[in-house]
């Protein structure tokens, strides 16, 4: 009798191990999942491909530079003629939004290089200050301020202006100038040394997390089910952490759902880690307030179709975990994208093995030692 129970036992512990051997849905509705951003902390510039910087170069009040940065967004300019001495300088209001004209402005400049990036804090030189102050530019639309002097006798092959202050910061959502001219008079006379040519890239001195969502496609999208889809504006690098309701679990695979439009911002690459510390990482934050163990990570070729759910990836994966961090390094197209965006991810995987196993092996023994 004693070795039918043993028999009996042993039997409902490997068809109880055996029902977790198949790969589960493993992420359900109610799960904790927040947004996140391995990038951490970032330059706030960002502007419409239409509204780029060489717009302040073109001499055309119709066109214009915006940087949704607000205060402190501007320029490094680089000019072609080599370098001059910046005595000078007048800006050109935009067509709409006066709340949007600079109120303040700062200059430096530099004989290095220019090794900043478009979008930068542009610090990566040294810059020595020239000046700073404040200018009345006019509320009327695509008109000419007035001119500015500045106290600068040195020439500089480059040159970055900053605008700390706007007209009306709080109800604005950027900053923005038509046209600006640098002359090397003390007045504005003579002709600008800028061109339209010239190398310029957008800065913002403004750092911030870079992760960030509209409301109505916030990561609980991502799990909720539905092809309402989670987006968020960190682009590359940004993604979410989720701990499934379910328990620890080996997530074996993954299959993403492909959002409702704009392909561009298809993750084309993934990266998965795992980790069983609770979660300090706060929403929209860099993810990084725990201990993660790297699982895999690797390409995706997401359908063009929209709405649609991709295949199956496959993880190489044998670790228990409680909670997932996935990122999303590149995107499709991220020179035409302003997000990372997708409708659903699910997880697929083992649910607690090890701790039935433990329970099971306990079970035995206490079994064994009763026979």
């Amino acid at each position: 009798m004693k070795n039918m129970k043993l028999v009996l036992s042993m039997g409902v512990l490997l068809l109880a191990v055996s029902s977790y051997g198949a790969d589960h849905a493993l992420l359900s509705p109610t799960d904790a999942v927040i947004a996140v951003d391995a990038d951490g902390l970032v330059s706030l510039s960002s502007y419409p491909g239409a509204e780029s910087p060489a717009k302040i170069l073109d001499a055309n009040s119709g066109t214009k530079y915006l940087n949704f940065g607000k205060e402190n967004t501007g320029f490094i300019v680089t000019p072609a003629s080599g370098a001059a001495v910046l005595q000078s300088f007048a800006l050109t209001t935009a067509n709409d939004a006066l709340e949007r004209d600079p109120v303040g402005w700062t200059l430096w400049g530099t004989n290095v290089a220019i090794a900043s990036g478009d979008n930068s804090t542009g610090m990566a030189e040294s810059w020595t200050l020239i000046g700073s102050g404040t200018m009345a530019l006019p509320d009327a639309r695509m008109t000419l301020g007035p001119v500015v002097s500045v106290a600068n006798s040195t020439a500089y092959t480059s040159y970055k202006m900053l605008y700390p202050t706007l007209k009306n910061a709080a109800a604005t959502n950027s900053m923005q100038v038509a046209d600006v001219s640098f002359f090397q008079s003390t007045d504005g006379t003579g002709t600008s040394f800028l061109a339209a040519s010239d190398p310029i890239k957008a800065i913002d001195t403004d750092t911030a997390l870079n992760s960030r969502y509209p409301a109505a496609e916030n990561p609980t999208m991502v799990i909720d089910g539905t092809t309402g889809k989670y987006l968020n504006f960190g682009k590359e690098n940004s993604g979410f952490i989720v701990t499934p309701g379910s328990g620890m679990s080996i997530v074996k695979s993954f299959q993403i759902t492909t959002a409702n439009d704009s392909e561009a911002r298809d993750p084309a690459s993934w990266v998965l880690y795992g980790t069983n510390s609770a979660i300090a990482s706060t929403d929209n934050s860099d993810g990084l307030g725990e201990i993660w163990t790297l699982i895999a990570s690797g390409t995706l070729t997401l359908p063009a179709d929209r709405n649609f759910l991709a295949a199956i990836i496959e993880v190489n994966n044998n670790s228990v975990f409680s909670s997932y961090k996935m990122l999303f390094p590149t995107l499709k197209n991220s020179g035409g994208a302003n997000s990372m965006q997708i409708a659903e991810v699910q997880f697929f995987g083992v649910l607690e093995p090890l701790t039935i196993s433990l329970l099971g092996m306990g079970g035995l023994a206490l079994l064994r030692r009763r026979s």
